[in-house]
């Protein structure tokens, strides 16, 4: 649950193009326990903070905005290997990597986010290409 609700807030909020800030005001929350959902080290968070981010993010796919946030995580945390990620990407899954380009940014990062992988293990093949 934790890395869904992290990966569903971070994409709720580029999706919107919002700051953590403004959601923490819009939730009522502080703005740290907001930082600590969105990285995943709040661990058990209220029936009543999870209705509203439920009511926040209901009028979107919600494993579009999970998507499109894991794909920000995951390009954010590998940093210098996503190349190797990439690679990893066209070798496991036959992913085009030009046509991955060609996409708009939040629909590459979707896609990217949707991977079934470990990131890790997928930056593990890249290397090896």
């Amino acid at each position: 649950m934790e890395d869904d609700l992290r990966y569903l807030l971070l994409g709720y909020r580029k999706y919107t193009k919002t700051t953590q800030r403004e959601l923490a005001k819009t939730l009522d929350i502080p703005l740290y326990t907001y930082t600590a959902l969105e990285i995943g080290s709040f661990k058990q968070p209220s029936e009543h903070l999870l209705s509203k981010i439920k009511g926040l993010t209901t009028e979107f796919d919600q494993d579009d905005l999970k998507h499109i946030g894991r794909g920000y995580w995951i390009k954010d945390e590998v940093g210098p290997d996503f190349k190797y990620f990439l690679r990893g990407l066209r070798e496991e899954k036959g992913v085009d990597l030009q046509e991955l380009n060609s996409m708009p940014s939040e629909e590459c990062l979707r896609t990217i986010g949707s991977v079934d992988m470990d990131e890790f293990d997928v930056i593990a093949i890249g290397r090896t290409v």
